[in-house]
């Protein structure tokens, strides 16, 4: 098996979408693997670890319906827990569905190249933070939340661990943190504001 980092699924049975998926990933620089059907995405996932898998829901043989993607989502989170999936579907619905299954995320078509990237971004940056907290021998990072607060809060609350979780391995450094996320300074003071974070003061008795 492949090392996981920076590995990427993608699953979609229609040839240009994923071969536009692929280029999108690899012009960022991920090792990408596209599988055209379940039985190739089955294939993919028992011979390679990966850190994220990039999934459309609708699959044949019923590719109108999402039972198909959800059937393989459950079958990938089986047999690779450590791997961040994102969805691809067209229903709001279908999303919040696939969230509760244990999607990290979810990508409305038709999908935007920024929004891949992004969405790409923040799942390779949480398994990274939980790789390096498990080889710690800490916890992973797990999101708290009742299903019923909705999708959003699910993204806030991720995105709040992630920011924390930074802050404090930089000794709350913006600067480097900001350059850790390929962001600009403002925006890691505003999440700081957003969601009231505060430096952890350490003081020794003397």
């Amino acid at each position: 098996m492949q090392k996981a980092a920076n590995q990427i699924l993608v699953v979609d049975d229609d040839p240009a979408i994923n071969a536009i998926l692929t280029l999108i990933l690899e012009d960022q620089g991920y090792f990408v693997t596209s599988a055209l059907s379940i039985q190739e995405a089955k294939h993919h996932v028992l011979m390679n670890k990966f850190a994220i898998a990039l999934l459309d829901l609708g699959l044949p043989p019923n590719e109108h319906t999402p039972e198909q993607g959800f059937n393989l989502l459950n079958w990938i989170r089986n047999n690779q827990s450590h791997c961040h999936i994102i969805v691809l579907t067209g229903q709001t619905d279908t999303a919040y569905e696939a969230i509760k299954l244990g999607a990290f995320d979810y990508l409305s078509k038709p999908i935007d190249e920024a929004d891949i990237i992004k969405s790409i971004q923040r799942a390779n940056l949480f398994y990274q933070q939980n790789q390096k907290m498990k080889q710690a021998g800490l916890h992973a990072l797990r999101l708290q939340t009742e299903l019923g607060d909705g999708v959003k809060h699910i993204r806030n609350q991720a995105e709040e661990q992630i920011i924390r979780q930074l802050l404090q391995d930089y000794d709350f450094n913006v600067h480097e943190v900001a350059r850790k996320l390929g962001l600009k300074r403002e925006n890691i003071y505003y999440l700081i504001k957003k969601y009231n974070l505060e430096r952890q003061c350490h003081h020794d008795d003397t």
